[in-house]
Order: structure tokens, then sequence, then C-alpha cells
């Protein structure tokens, strides 16, 4: 008999008891647990804000550098490569971003080359075929229109019929 007195679960006030208890124990769980992560997370917003200022740093010395390149060099003129039979808007905007501005920068630039900058940038380039785009940027460079002109009645998207 002794024991039955001693089992909690005998008093009827026991179970509630037993719930406060468990309610303060979760409660302090998750006091601590939320203290635990909102450390965790100040630290991470103080390295991504290190972070993004040391971007900022990097990016306005790239600025920086890219504007005293370019106030020391006169900008090459850009030629209208989408005369040439086979380029576009968009392959000329890859041309450009590959450095291939004039007609006689594309004249003297290797097909193979060409052919590797349309393969890098994906598949609906690599159906272009650059090997006429040479012996046409050398016509429009040397002004002779109407070779040109000739050369690209022959030619179907930029490829020899």
């Amino acid at each position: 008999m002794v024991l039955l007195d001693i089992t909690p679960l005998s008093k009827p006030v026991a179970i509630s008891e037993i719930l406060i208890l468990m309610i303060a124990t979760t409660l302090i769980g998750w006091l601590i647990a939320r203290w635990i992560t909102n450390g965790r997370a100040q630290g991470l917003r103080e390295q991504i804000a290190a972070r993004e200022t040391e971007l900022d740093d990097c990016r306005s010395k790239r600025r920086r550098d890219s504007f005293a390149d370019i106030s020391n060099v006169a900008a090459p003129t850009r030629d209208n490569l989408k005369v040439i039979e086979g380029i576009g808007p968009k392959i000329e905007e890859l041309l450009n971003k590959a450095g291939i501005l004039t007609f006689g920068q594309l004249a003297q630039s290797d097909p193979v080359r060409i052919e590797d900058i349309l393969r890098k940038n994906g598949s609906r380039y690599q159906i272009h075929d650059p090997a006429s785009w040479a012996q046409q940027s050398a016509l429009a460079r040397d002004g002779k229109w109407e070779e040109l002109k000739e050369l690209q009645d022959k030619l179907d998207g930029g490829r020899t019929v």
C-alpha cells in the first residue's frame, strides 16, 4: 500500500501537474532553440553583408578599371555585321562579345574560331555555317558592295547553294 501512495497518478492533481511540467519544458526548449537559431541567423546575415560589401567593391573597381581602359584607347567603330548573309542580330551580338566588331576583324577570323563561338552559345547557333563569312566580310571591308551582292545571291543563309 505504501507504493500506491508514492505513485503520482494516484492524486487527482497529478495529471495537471505533469501537463504543466511538460508545457513548461516545451516552452523552455522552444526558447532555447529560438535563441540558438537567431544567433546563427544573425551570424549568417553578417557574413552575407560582408560578402555584399566585397562584391560592391569589386564591381566598382572593375568599373573604374574598365573606364580607365576605355579612356586610354579609342573605341573601334562597329560595322553592321548583319549585312553578311547568315548573320542576324543574335549572332552579331555573339561576335561583338567575342571582340569581332568590324568587317576587317571578321575577314581575318578563322572560320573554326567562329564555329567555336557559335558552338559555345548553344545548339541553335550550331546550324550556321561561317565558311563564307570571311569572304563576304573582306568584300564589305573593301567597299565592293556589288561583288558582295553577287556572292550573296549565290548563297542561302550563308551557305553555297
